[in-house]
């Protein structure tokens, strides 16, 4: 059983996730898109180019209707911090964390496009400077656990230059203690997992 207010250096819970929600998580996360859903992604976006611009006239709108949604089980060890606290923020050495909260991460998935760009990436938190921590859930968990690793907001995708491989299970990731951007930069890895490993200690 992992003590969670002996993980963290700081912490700001919120009142834990009942069984029941988080069942109903687990339940609707992976769900396929509702009309609502489906309309207001598509009432989101706009032509980012001007009239004037050569790829105005070529720029399209995603369409969501075949995007794949996570649908593998979630780490125990990560169901249990919700079971704590539902959302809330927490440091461990230098590096922060602000969990988002169940109801919010079906909403925060579908708002950043993230299965267009990340497909079968899970954010669970951001760093508090716009970076995403996130489950990569493209192949099947090992001993219950998937990688996770790092993207900022405003440029996501798998490719090296916009991902960076953090932790190979949860609660690693907790204990880690280099703030995250300082991994991306090359400032090093912690305990001797080496930077580019999915077990480096961002």
């Amino acid at each position: 059983m992992i003590r969670w207010p002996e993980v963290f250096d700081e912490a700001y819970p919120m009142p834990g996730a009942t069984d029941d929600v988080c069942e109903a998580f687990l339940e609707e996360i992976g769900q396929p898109l509702t009309a609502q859903e489906l309309a207001e992604i598509r009432a989101s976006q706009s032509n980012p180019f001007f009239e004037t611009d050569p790829l105005y006239a070529s720029w399209e709108p995603l369409d969501p209707v075949l995007w794949p949604l996570p649908q593998r089980p979630l780490p125990p060890a990560y169901l249990s911090l919700l079971q704590w606290s539902n959302g809330g923020e927490f440091r461990t050495g230098e590096r922060w964390f602000q969990f988002f909260p169940t109801h919010d991460l079906r909403p925060i998935l579908l708002s950043y496009c993230l299965p267009e760009y990340m497909p079968y990436a899970l954010p669970f938190a951001f760093n508090g400077s716009g970076t995403f921590y996130l489950f990569d859930l493209r192949s099947p968990a090992v001993d219950g656990e998937y990688p996770i690793v790092c993207a900022h907001a405003g440029n996501l995708g798998w490719e090296p230059e916009a991902c960076f491989a953090l932790a190979g299970s949860f609660i690693t990731l907790c204990q880690g203690t280099l703030e995250i951007d300082k991994l991306r930069h090359g400032s090093g890895g912690e305990r001797g997992f080496p930077r580019s490993s999915a077990e480096s200690q961002a």
